[in-house]
């Protein structure tokens, strides 16, 4: 099926050949592919229209008329000719419009081409349903981040939603999967915000290539209106079963949702899941970390981190430099009096706790998930680099209670820590999944052994 690239290429090759053309008469030969209105009435109305403009909706031809606006889809094996003067219809024409100076030709083998025609100003019902075009810049890596998060979709099939993003088909979802390094079953729903942001930019590099090259010229798409695309030859892994990647290994084929699937095994291998852990003081996220390690989950835990880098000589020798204290109580007095050197003491230690994350990872990669307790989530930007941010959370009167209990607070100071921290409603919608931790212990347990669980059977299969 043409893909955006391919349309676009139609598209302007249209402009060049037809525009401002004026169609006299239109011989629909196989009435179903006219989806609005009638065919009859399709015919009439575009007599003596002119070709005045011409554009694309993801995979949809738009040509602007005197009057009207014609949506066109080819499908699978729609193609237009051009010709200067009268052409006999062939096999598969299906669509005539005889013009003041030649005609176009709607050509057709599986009939499954569509066409809709609109006055101008009435909406375009057919386009009703698309996504966001691929350059668009309210596409961003936070809206697909928030748009996938209830989506175990395979990322591929993802890609292919039309009422997500609209334009991309099979080619170049592959491509865009393998320049991301992402494997085409990891599911949408598990991707971080920066990865999503990857995808945008690969998706508008690879298919501003692809127009440039006139698209890709893969079986039925050829040069009916003499353009022949040439993007074929910068394809990594479509259509390259069993033949080598640039790493050296061998390219896989698969069906994912029933869509042929090229990716290289190496370069796209399924690695461990970056998973955060968070939630307000008392709210028990420490008991839910600890409960993911005994799910046999590698987690490590940012305030240990930090802890253990207070006891770095090196560590203290910088800190000092930056708020001219050396111990915690002296940092403390300096910090909340100075904002600024606040933010170069975060800047320094948040560099040095997510250094320590990443080098945890590598050596936990090859694992179904990493977990990490990160208190100041969503505070930070950090939520943005986990591909699944856990947000667990307890009523007030309960994180007062154990407050009280468990740190001697007065009812007055809980109160105060609470009211001083970024509220559940407020970290809900940027969290991916919720831990409720209002009830015993063992309903905990159960509840992460269920999350658990969920997660990892959603993972691609070994």
């Amino acid at each position: 099926m043409p893909e955006l690239p391919e349309v676009e290429t139609v598209v302007r090759t249209l402009e060049h050949k037809i525009n401002n053309r004026i169609i006299k008469e239109v011989h629909v030969l196989w009435k179903n592919l006219i989806e609005y209105p009638d065919p009859d009435s399709f015919s009439a109305l575009l007599r003596n229209q002119q070709f005045i403009g011409f554009s694309r909706r993801g995979k949809f031809l738009l040509f602007e008329l005197t009057d009207f606006i014609m949506v066109a889809h080819l499908r699978m094996e729609g193609k237009f000719y051009v010709y200067s003067e009268h052409t006999e219809p062939v096999k598969h024409t299906h669509i005539v419009f005889i013009l003041d100076n030649g005609e176009l030709h709607y050509n057709d083998v599986r009939k499954f081409g569509r066409f809709d025609l609109y006055r101008k100003g009435e909406p375009l019902k057919c386009l009703a349903s698309l996504g966001y075009e691929p350059f668009d810049d309210r596409l961003t890596g936070a809206l697909l981040k928030k748009y996938c998060r209830r989506k175990k979709t395979p990322i591929k099939t993802q890609l292919l939603d039309q009422s997500m993003i609209a334009g991309i088909g099979n080619i170049y979802a592959n491509e865009i999967c393998f320049d991301v390094k992402l494997n085409p079953e990891h599911p949408a729903c598990f991707i971080s915000e920066n990865k999503w942001d990857e995808i945008v930019q690969s998706t508008r590099r690879i298919l501003a290539e692809a127009i440039k090259a006139g698209g890709t010229t893969i079986r039925s798409y050829t040069s009916s209106l003499g353009v022949t695309g040439l993007f074929q030859q910068n394809l990594h892994v479509h259509s390259r079963n069993d033949e080598l990647c640039q790493c050296g290994t061998v390219i896989k084929k698969i069906f994912v949702n029933g869509r042929g699937t090229y990716f290289c095994p190496h370069c796209q291998n399924q690695n461990a899941l970056m998973v955060a852990i968070t939630g307000k003081i008392g709210s028990g996220k420490s008991t839910v970390t600890e409960m993911f390690e005994e799910a046999g989950i590698p987690v490590i835990s940012c305030d240990s981190v930090n802890a253990d880098l207070w006891h770095q000589a090196e560590v203290i020798n910088e800190i000092e430099k930056i708020t001219g204290k050396r111990t915690k109580k002296e940092v403390s007095t300096v910090i909340y009096s100075d904002p600024v050197t606040k933010k170069k003491l975060e800047n320094y230690l948040h560099d040095l706790i997510w250094k320590k994350i990443e080098s945890y990872y590598q050596v936990n990669k090859n694992e179904k998930m990493v977990a990490v307790e990160v208190p100041l989530l969503f505070e930070t930007d950090w939520y943005r680099r986990f591909d699944c941010n856990i947000l667990v959370t307890c009523n007030d009167r309960t994180v007062i209670e154990r407050l009280k209990s468990t740190r001697n607070m007065s009812e007055e100071n809980a109160i105060t820590v609470l009211n001083n921290q970024l509220s559940d409603d407020a970290k809900r919608d940027m969290a991916d999944i919720i831990i409720e931790n209002d009830s015993t212990v063992s309903k905990l347990k159960e509840s992460v052994n269920r999350k658990v669980n969920d997660i990892i059977n959603s993972l691609p299969k070994d």
